[in-house]
């Protein structure tokens, strides 16, 4: 029988409630490679920088990796979601 649990990162715990480094989410995704989905928990996560919003939203389109995204405040996801939007409009071209 082939195990199919899925990858669990809750943020807080394994980094910190602030995250402000472009690090941190290169650390993220290189404890991730070879896996097909993932569950990366923002229980706790009170801010993130605008630099670890945009390596986030790279590394995200970048990935192969099914990223499920839970526990997110109101907050980290309006600056994912700007910087998100930036980049499909200034990087990808799409409107």
């Amino acid at each position: 029988m082939i195990n199919m649990s899925i990858k669990e990162i809750n943020l807080e715990k394994s980094f910190n409630k602030k995250l402000g480094m472009r690090g941190i989410v290169k650390k993220i995704f290189q404890d991730i490679e070879g896996e097909n989905e993932v569950i990366l928990n923002f229980q706790g996560v009170e801010f993130i920088s605008r630099s670890f919003a945009q390596e986030y939203v790279v590394q995200r389109y970048d990935s192969n990796i099914s990223l499920i995204e839970i526990n997110m405040s109101d907050f980290v996801k309006n600056v994912i979601d700007c910087v998100d939007e930036d980049y499909k409009t200034n990087i990808l071209g799409l409107k």
